[in-house]
């Protein structure tokens, strides 16, 4: 479908052929009438000369006379539409032929008739006479009249078009334009204004519709206002109540990391001694206790000991991360050695579970930039975590691999019982263990994965749990590509 840029170029791309060829077939219906009305005059001539001078040439037919033929013949020649002459006698024969049978220019009329003499009382067969005529005359006036028409054709047709746009600037034109000037002055950011127009038409239909959309605009735009005006004051005011809320909250945290850090601090002196004391007492370095009841208690107390301190310690780096001052002490460290050392730490939970151990380092990783105490301490909890959640003979398995990016990735994958896909987020969650009868079989305190994913950002990496329930799970820690270091190369600095 075509577009125009403006109403009044259609307009005049429909009106000005309609136009054309309206006032165009006028004429050429005329044009048609009147070469048809000429041909048939001309051929009421042919016929009226051909009976007067069948009748002037009888005589001289019959007598086969060629100077009286061509006495009677001739002056006929002086009509310009008659071409040619032809006479026969009655034995077919030509007695004279006078001018052509064809024209060059338009088209010939050919009609004969009998030429009879009257020999005695009856009418005799005498020969035969043919008179040609051309249309030529026809066509040259017609041809003439073509131009004459085409100019009136087109005076009219400008004239019926300037009529039709005038009318239409009148009607339509003016009242688009200040509907245009309206609409571009609103969109421009000015006040709404109505356009003024009168009348009963379609167009003035319009542009009442028009202005009353603009008049429904203005409330509504007063109305926007308003409201805008009131959410203005409404968000300030909400504004205010977040941040003392933040403020308060930032407080309590501060809060609460200086009680941990303090509590941490106290308590870590009394479990140490506890813990401490607790060997001493199973190893009877003074002596025999006795009662080998007395040996059994000490190792318990020494085992809960450790325990609570691991806990304590969790929870102070836990608590750090949360407060943004858990920074690592990047160093250079060999991921291979440090997987070795998590499984030494976790050797003795590993053989007493019976559990099958495999170490997948890829050749191709090379050291890393990082705090080697908190990789082996996440490598640790993710380790306790697989032994903790995996039956025996299940298998457990550790590994390290590299990317075409050079991101590094540490991995601790188990066959173990596995999360349910509805609760992945939450094993992410502090303090949180999960709602399920062999989840609550294990005791924690839901610290080891939070505290593995604080370590990773700290390091700029993630973490990511997949596992299916009741088929085990994987965790994998991947630290950003520029920490990886080339084979016995030094570190660069983070950038």
């Amino acid at each position: 479908m075509l577009r125009f840029g403006s109403v009044r170029m259609a307009f005049l791309a429909v009106t000005l052929p309609l136009v054309l060829l309206v006032v165009g077939g006028f004429f050429v219906l005329l044009e048609f009438e009147t070469y048809t009305d000429a041909v048939a005059r001309l051929e009421a001539k042919l016929d009226r000369m051909l009976a007067s001078n069948s009748v002037m040439l009888a005589r001289a037919v019959w007598e086969r006379n060629d100077v009286l033929i061509a006495t009677h013949a001739a002056p006929a020649l002086i009509d310009p539409d008659l071409i040619g002459i032809f006479i026969y006698d009655r034995d077919g024969q030509a007695l004279a032929e006078f001018g052509s049978k064809s024209t060059a220019e338009g088209m010939s009329i050919t009609r004969d008739t009998p030429i009879s003499y009257a020999a005695g009382a009856d009418l005799e067969y005498a020969g035969q006479l043919v008179l040609v005529m051309s249309d030529a005359g026809i066509r040259a006036s017609a041809k003439s009249r073509i131009l004459v028409l085409i100019g009136f054709a087109v005076l009219l047709t400008a004239a019926i078009v300037f009529a039709a746009q005038t009318a239409f600037n009148l009607v339509i034109g003016r009242a688009l334009k200040d509907l245009q000037r309206a609409i571009d002055s609103t969109r421009l950011g000015a006040p709404r204004e109505e356009v003024q127009w009168s009348g009963t038409d379609e167009v003035a239909r319009v542009i009442e519709a028009f202005n009353r959309m603009q008049r429904r605009h203005t409330a509504y735009e007063g109305a926007l206002d308003d409201a805008r005006i009131d959410l203005e004051h409404r968000v300030e005011e909400r504004t205010s109540e977040l941040k003392r809320a933040r403020d308060e909250a930032r407080a309590a945290n501060r809060a609460k990391s200086a009680f941990l850090a303090n509590m941490s601090h106290e308590l870590r002196t009394p479990l140490n001694a506890i813990i401490g004391f607790a060997e001493v007492l199973k190893n009877q370095k003074f002596g025999p206790l006795g009662d080998e009841r007395y040996s059994s208690y000490a190792e318990i107390v020494r085992t809960s000991g450790t325990h609570l301190l691991d806990l304590i310690n969790d929870l102070l780096d836990l608590s750090r991360a949360e407060a943004g001052g858990l920074i690592p002490a990047d160093s250079t460290i060999s991921l291979d050695a440090q997987i070795s050392r998590a499984i030494d730490m976790s050797r003795g939970e590993i053989d007493a579970s019976r559990l099958n151990l495999k170490i997948e380092v890829d050749d191709e990783v090379p050291p890393v930039r990082a705090d080697a105490r908190l990789i082996l301490q996440l490598l640790s909890n993710l380790i306790t975590n697989a032994v903790k959640f995996t039956r025996s003979d299940g298998t457990i398995t550790i590994g390290a691999t590299i990317d075409e990016r050079r991101s590094v990735s540490l991995y601790v994958a188990d066959t173990g019982i596995g999360i349910p896909k509805d609760q992945l987020e939450k094993v992410l969650e502090p303090f949180t263990q999960l709602d399920t009868r062999l989840h609550r079989e294990h005791h924690g305190a839901g610290l080891g994965l939070p505290l593995c994913r604080a370590i990773a950002q700290a390091h700029g990496g993630q973490l990511t749990v997949e596992s299916e329930f009741g088929e085990g799970t994987r965790v994998t820690v991947t630290l950003p590509p520029w920490r990886a270091l080339p084979p016995n190369a030094l570190a660069p600095e983070r950038p």
